[in-house]
């Protein structure tokens, strides 16, 4: 005899039930658009930013090669229009040569660091001298010509508080 019991109960939950069901939201009512297409575009534009990343840093590996060989013209063959108007080889040699006779002969060069801004790619070149450290920056505009180019003394590691041990 209990069964009909729970029959008759789960039957008289059920119509209580079914108008919850019946108001839940259908998914297409809260959908939202596929991000396939905008995925795409940033995949793209990203393929592109690898690209104009990897002729930049090739360009600036060049300058330096180029600097460091003490062929300054062709260290300014991929220098754009107002590059080459501005810093033409003569005064790229100079450039370099100073800094050589203040800082030494470059022994090595850290690790490249790229980004984009502002329509041009920038690569962060540490070099290291033998009695400093100085920082190449070299700009890269839409073209892949070298745009800008900048040597800066590096920053100096913070100094150690004083009594203790580093």
């Amino acid at each position: 005899m209990r069964h009909p019991l729970i029959v008759a109960a789960l039957i008289a939950i059920l119509p209580l039930s079914a108008p919850v069901i019946g108001q839940a939201q259908h998914p297409a009512d809260t959908a939202r658009p596929h991000p396939a297409p905008k995925a795409h575009a940033n995949a793209v534009a990203g393929q592109a930013d690898a690209a104009r990343i990897e002729a930049c840093t090739h360009a600036t590996d060049t300058l330096i090669d180029n600097l460091e060989k003490g062929d300054y013209k062709a260290a300014t063959a991929d220098f754009d229009a107002t590059m080459s108007a501005n810093l033409g080889a003569d005064k790229l040699g100079e450039v370099w040569q100073s800094i050589g006779a203040q800082a030494g002969k470059l022994e090595h060069r850290g690790t490249a660091q790229s980004a984009m801004y502002q329509g041009h790619t920038i690569v962060a070149l540490p070099l290291h001298f033998q009695k400093a450290d100085v920082n190449a920056q070299v700009a890269c505009d839409a073209n892949d010509k070298v745009a800008g180019f900048f040597l800066r003394p590096a920053a100096a590691p913070a100094a150690s508080a004083p009594g203790s041990s580093g």
